[in-house]
């Protein structure tokens, strides 16, 4: 068994057990999504997106959060998301008693993990393997955070020309000089919003559908997001969200930990 394979995820939650093996459920289809018509500027999307990015610089939010798996057993829990973008993510997990249960750190290019029950703190380069271990998302700390925005990070947007297929749906090229994440956008009927965006690389793949609420303030916020990956179904329905004036650093880093706390590397 490879190492991603014994850090599953949700191992922090009820009585510890919890372990998701089987294949991705197909992905929904929003009911927002319509094929967009073929007016459409590539880089005037491009620029309101990331007018959009700036305007949701620092965000904190909540959400109740459902895993399933192939099985249809279920688990459950509360994610308090604050961020701060594009390189700074703090995600706990809370259970029925609001007690942390778990705590990802992101700050530049360093991520941690602490699963407080089991007294460890993990730690990798690779932010999508704590993640998964967290959450069943397996994707790096500033592609999630910019996905609960309903938006692909702005590194992505710097980086390539957004390209419309025959299908309607839009891709974000890597750079094809190192191993990056390839995205295909569905855009929403005012083609602006993203109704699904799917991830691919190096043989792994990830989609994400988006769901709105049209009378919300912040309509452009998705109210709810379903991630179907190799190891099963995670949603995500968000209970709050606001943008705070200023974020202390603090948010960012670890709190003091007693000498029985262990730290493990995941290469």
């Amino acid at each position: 068994m490879n190492n991603a394979a014994r850090f599953l995820p949700l191992a922090i939650f009820c009585a510890m057990s919890f372990f998701i093996s089987a294949c991705a459920t197909p992905r929904l289809a929003s009911k927002d999504h319509e094929k967009p018509g073929k007016v459409w500027n590539p880089d005037q999307w491009r620029q309101t997106v990331l007018e959009r990015l700036e305007r949701w610089h620092h965000f904190q939010a909540g959400y109740q959060a459902k895993w399933t798996d192939s099985l249809e057993r279920v688990w459950r829990a509360k994610i308090l998301v604050t961020a701060s973008l594009p390189d700074q993510l703090r995600m706990e997990i809370l259970n029925t008693w609001g007690q942390v249960q778990g705590l990802f750190l992101l700050k530049d290019s360093w991520a941690i993990l602490w699963v407080v029950p089991e007294k460890t703190v993990y730690t990798s380069a690779r932010h999508e393997a704590l993640l998964e271990k967290l959450v069943g998302i397996a994707l790096p700390g500033t592609e999630l955070a910019s996905a609960l925005l309903g938006l692909p990070p702005e590194k992505a947007l710097e980086e390539s020309l957004p390209r419309r297929l025959q299908d309607g749906t839009v891709v974000l090229d890597a750079n094809e000089s190192q191993p990056q994440w390839r995205r295909v956008l569905t855009l929403c009927s005012d083609q602006e919003r993203l109704c699904a965006m799917d991830f691919s690389k190096a043989g792994t793949s990830l989609s994400v559908v988006f769901h709105y609420k049209t009378q919300d303030n912040d309509h452009d916020i998705p109210s709810s997001l379903t991630f179907h990956g190799p190891t099963g179904l995670v949603e995500l329905t968000r209970t709050f969200l606001n943008q705070p004036a200023f974020l202390s650093p603090e948010n960012f880093e670890l709190p003091a930990l007693d000498q029985t706390v262990q730290v493990v590397e995941i290469p």
